[in-house]
C-alpha cells in the first residue's frame, strides 16, 4: 500500500517542481518590447509596415539577452534575468507613461528628474486601463518566470548554440539598422539635405530625438545607444577630438549668420530694473477676462503674439527656464541638465547684467535642490537662489503660505530681498500657481477655490474651471507686483518680462484643449504668451514667428547691452530675421506654415491650402537640422568658455 502511494505521488511532485521552458525567457524580453510598441508606435495611428521595425529589433534583443543568460550558471542567470528584465520593464513603463503625457520620450539621463515629478503622481490615474493592465501583466510574467526559472546542466552543444546565437544577434544589432535605412529611399528628395534630415539614418546616427530613434530601432537598442553615446563614449580618446571639431563647426555656423545690428528698439529700455517672470503653465487661451492685469500689460507693452516654446531634452519647465537665461535650449540628445552646471555661462542675461552693475537673484517657492536650481541659478550668473520656504520655516501655516506666489511680497524679509536699494536689480521670479493638475481636489486648486469659490462649476468642465482659477492666481501676482513697484517708487524704472514655459500639457482632454487654443494641430499648441512691459513703452504687437531662444537677444537689444557673444536666437526687431520655430524632431514653423516632424503633416496656419515648393521644404529641413545640432554642440563643448579671459583673470 505504501508503495502504491509513493508511485502515485511522484508525478504530482514532478508537476509541482516543473520548471518553465527556457523559451519563455526569450518571450518575456520580447513582451516588454511589445508593450512599448503598443503605446509608442501604434498610438491610434494608421498601421504601416515601417512601424514593425521596433518589433524586429525587440525580437533580436530578446534572443541576444536570453542567449547570454544561457551561457551562465543557472543561479547567476536567474539573478541577472531578474535584474535585466525588471530594469527593462521600468524603462518601458517610464517611457510609455511619459509619452502618453507629453507625446515624446526621454533620454536615460532625464530619469534623474523622476523624483521631482512625485508631487504630481495623481496624473497617472488618468492613464488608460490598457497601460495599467500591461504593466501588471509584465510584472506578473516576470515574477512567475523567476519563481519557475528554467534549470540546465552545462553541456557543450547547448552552450555552442547559445554562443552562436549571441554572436549572430550582436552582428544583427549592428547591421539591421542598414535594412531600416533602405526605407529612406521612399522619402521625397531622398538624396538631398531634406531627405537626409528626415531619414531613419539621421535619426539613428545623430540621435536628435528619442522617439524618432525608437521608431528606427526599438526600445532595447534605443537604451543601448543611449548608454553608449551619453555614458561610455565621453570616456574615449575620440571624444576630445570631437569636441574641438564641434567648436569649429559652431564658429562656422555663426560666421554665416546675418545680423543687422542696431535698430530703432536698441537701448529703448536701457538702465531700468528688470523683473523676469516665468509663468508656469500659463497658456495663451487662459489670458482674458480672468486675467485683467496680464491683459493690460500685454496691451500697453510689447505683445509677442506668435511666440512658441518648443521642448528640447526631456523636461519642459527647466528647458524654457534655461533657454530664456542662456539663449540655448537644453540638448535634444540627452544629458542631465545638471551635467552642464560646470559650463561657463558668461553669455547669460544675469552674467551680462551683473557686468553692467546689476544685482541678480532668483525667487521661487521650491527647495533649491528641485531641478538643482540652487546650483544652476548661480552657474547662470545669479548671486542667489531665494527659496520662499526658508523664510517661513517653523511657521505652522507654512504649507498654506507657500501656495500663494504673493508670499514674495507678503513676507517682509522676502520683500527686502526683492527690493534691494541703491542698485539696479534683475529679479527672476518662477511662479507656481498655474501648474498642473486641473482637478478640484488637487492641493493648489483646493486652496485657490477657498479664495475664489465661484470658479467651481464655472464652465461645466472641471479642467477648464481649475485652469481659469489658476490663471486668476497668476494675475493676482502681477497685480501685486505693480502695486509693490509703485509703493517702492520703481514702477517707472522697471521692465517686466512675462514668458510661459510650456502650454497646459496637464490638461488631459486634447480635443477640448485644441478648441480652447483655437488651433487644429497639436504642434500649434506650443504657442504661449510672451510680453515685455515698461511704463514708457508704446503699445506694440509683434506678429513675427519667434521661439524661446529669440527672447534673450531681444531683451539685450532693448536694454542696450552689447554682448560680445553670438546666439542661436535672434533679436525679434532685426528686420533681416524672418522668424522661425525649430523643433528637435525635425518639425518647424515659419510664416503661416507648420510642419510636424512626427506626423510629417503640413499645416496652413492661415487656413489657406497652397502648394509648398520642394525647395522650401529642403531649406527648412536643413535649417532645423543645423539649428538643433549647433544648439546641442554649444552645451556639449562649453562653447562660451573663454580660456584666455579666464587666464587673464
Amino acid at each position: 500500500m505504501i508503495g502504491m502511494y509513493e508511485t502515485k505521488a511522484k508525478p504530482r511532485m514532478a508537476r509541482i517542481t516543473r520548471r518553465a521552458p527556457f523559451a519563455l525567457v526569450t518571450v518575456s524580453f520580447f513582451l516588454v518590447e511589445l508593450f512599448a510598441f503598443f503605446f509608442l508606435s501604434l498610438d491610434g495611428k494608421a498601421f504601416s509596415a515601417e512601424q514593425l521595425w521596433p518589433l524586429a529589433f525587440g525580437a533580436l534583443w530578446a534572443v541576444i539577452l536570453s542567449a547570454f543568460l544561457r551561457l551562465l550558471p543557472v543561479k547567476a542567470a536567474r539573478i541577472l534575468y531578474g535584474v535585466l528584465y525588471f530594469l527593462m520593464v521600468i524603462y518601458a513603463v517610464v517611457q510609455t507613461g511619459y509619452y502618453l503625457m507629453f507625446a515624446q520620450m526621454m533620454w536615460l539621463s532625464d530619469f534623474r528628474y523622476a523624483s521631482e515629478g512625485a508631487n504630481y503622481f495623481s496624473v497617472l490615474l488618468s492613464y488608460p486601463i490598457g497601460w495599467w493592465l500591461g504593466l501588471l501583466g509584465l510584472v506578473a510574467a516576470g515574477a512567475a518566470l523567476l519563481w519557475k526559472f528554467p534549470k540546465w546542466k552545462k553541456r557543450w552543444k547547448p552552450n555552442l548554440i547559445a554562443a552562436a546565437l549571441l554572436v549572430c544577434g550582436g552582428v544583427g544589432a549592428c547591421f539591421l539598422p542598414e535594412a531600416v535605412f533602405l526605407q529612406d529611399s521612399s522619402i521625397q528628395y531622398a538624396g538631398s539635405d531634406y531627405g537626409r534630415s528626415q531619414s531613419a539614418e539621421a535619426a539613428y546616427e545623430n540621435m536628435f530625438n528619442t522617439h524618432r530613434l525608437y521608431q528606427v530601432c526599438g526600445l532595447h537598442q534605443t537604451l543601448v545607444k543611449d548608454v553608449y553615446t551619453h555614458f561610455l563614449y565621453p570616456m574615449t580618446p575620440g571624444y576630445a577630438e570631437a569636441q574641438e571639431a564641434g567648436i569649429r563647426e559652431i564658429d562656422t555656423y555663426f560666421e554665416q549668420q546675418t545680423v543687422a545690428g542696431d535698430n530703432a528698439m536698441t537701448g529703448l529700455l536701457e538702465g531700468k530694473n528688470v523683473v523676469l517672470v516665468l509663468m508656469e503653465s500659463m497658456d495663451d487661451w487662459m489670458i482674458g477676462e480672468h486675467t485683467p492685469t496680464l491683459c493690460r500689460l500685454m496691451e500697453e507693452g510689447i505683445n509677442f503674439t506668435r511666440f512658441y516654446t518648443p521642448v528640447y531634452g526631456g523636461i519642459r519647465t527647466f528647458n524654457t527656464e534655461f533657454c530664456i537665461n542662456t539663449g540655448s535650449f537644453l540638448s535634444s540628445q540627452g544629458g542631465y541638465a545638471f551635467d552642464y552646471v560646470t559650463n561657463h555661462f558668461d553669455q547669460s542675461l544675469a552674467s551680462l547684467l551683473r557686468e553692467e552693475g546689476y544685482s541678480a537673484k532668483t525667487f521661487h517657492y521650491n527647495d533649491p535642490s528641485f531641478y538643482s536650481r540652487g546650483e544652476f541659478s548661480e552657474a547662470m550668473g545669479y548671486e542667489e537662489y531665494v527659496s520662499y520656504a526658508d523664510f517661513v520655516a517653523g511657521d505652522p501655516d507654512a504649507k498654506n503660505l507657500l501656495y500663494d506666489d504673493q508670499l514674495l511680497f507678503d513676507n517682509a524679509d522676502l520683500n527686502r530681498e526683492f527690493f534691494r536699494e541703491g542698485q539696479l536689480n534683475l529679479n527672476f521670479i518662477i511662479t507656481r500657481s498655474a501648474h498642473l493638475s486641473y482637478k478640484y481636489n488637487e492641493v493648489l486648486s483646493y486652496w485657490g477655490l477657498k479664495k475664489y469659490p465661484e470658479y467651481r462649476g464655472l464652465t461645466g468642465n472641471e479642467e477648464t474651471d481649475c485652469a481659469y482659477l489658476k490663471a486668476r492666481l497668476v494675475d493676482d501676482l502681477f497685480a501685486r507686483l505693480l502695486t509693490e513697484l509703485e509703493a517702492h517708487d520703481q514702477l517707472e524704472n522697471t521692465v517686466i518680462i512675462g514668458v510661459t514655459d510650456h502650454y497646459t500639457y496637464g490638461y488631459k482632454n486634447t480635443t477640448a484643449l485644441l478648441e480652447l487654443s483655437g488651433v487644429e494641430e497639436t504642434l500649434l499648441l506650443e504657442r504661449t504668451p510672451c510680453f515685455i512691459w515698461s511704463a514708457d513703452l508704446e503699445p506694440m504687437e509683434m506678429d513675427k514667428v519667434l521661439n524661446t531662444s529669440d527672447l534673450l537677444p531681444t531683451v539685450l537689444n532693448l536694454l542696450g547691452v552689447e554682448s560680445p557673444y553670438s546666439y542661436i536666437g535672434h533679436d525679434a526687431f532685426d528686420d533681416s530675421y524672418e522668424g522661425f520655430v525649430p523643433f528637435s524632431n525635425g518639425g518647424w514653423i515659419v510664416g503661416n506654415l507648420a510642419y510636424d516632424g512626427s506626423t510629417k503633416k503640413m499645416t496652413f496656419i492661415d487656413g489657406e491650402p497652397r502648394d509648398v515648393s520642394g525647395q522650401l521644404q529642403k531649406e527648412m529641413a536643413q535649417k532645423v537640422q543645423e539649428f538643433v545640432r549647433i544648439n546641442n554642440l554649444i552645451l556639449e563643448t562649453d562653447y562660451y568658455w573663454d580660456e584666455n579671459q579666464e587666464e587673464e583673470e
